[in-house]
């Protein structure tokens, strides 16, 4: 049964906007590197859910083929490299995620 991966991110203040937009094409970049991963959308919110947006200035949806491929997401190499770009822009302390299974 598919699972969608949703996490919400807060930038920090002194965030690079070139490193924000190296970590999303990273991200999405992960889309054919890692077994099971079939889509994977990153951006901030829009104009109009922004103000409801408590902070939160990036999410990411990921789309996986199977439960258990959460395992291989969060464990393969390029999500690593993904995760060196998330410290250094993001406040790790108030990420949320939040998987369903469909």
């Amino acid at each position: 049964m598919p699972v969608y991966h949703i996490a919400l991110f807060k930038l920090k203040s002194d965030a690079d906007p070139i490193k924000v937009e190296k970590w999303k094409q990273q991200a999405h970049a992960m889309v054919g590197q890692v077994p099971g991963l079939l889509d994977l959308q990153a951006d901030s919110p829009t104009e109009f859910t922004a103000p409801l947006a408590k902070g939160f200035d990036m999410a990411v949806v990921v789309l996986l083929d199977y439960l258990e491929s959460l395992a291989t997401f969060f464990t393969h190499p390029s999500h690593h490299q993904v995760n060196i770009l998330y410290q250094e822009v993001c406040d790790h302390k108030s990420t949320i995620a939040y998987d369903i299974e469909f």
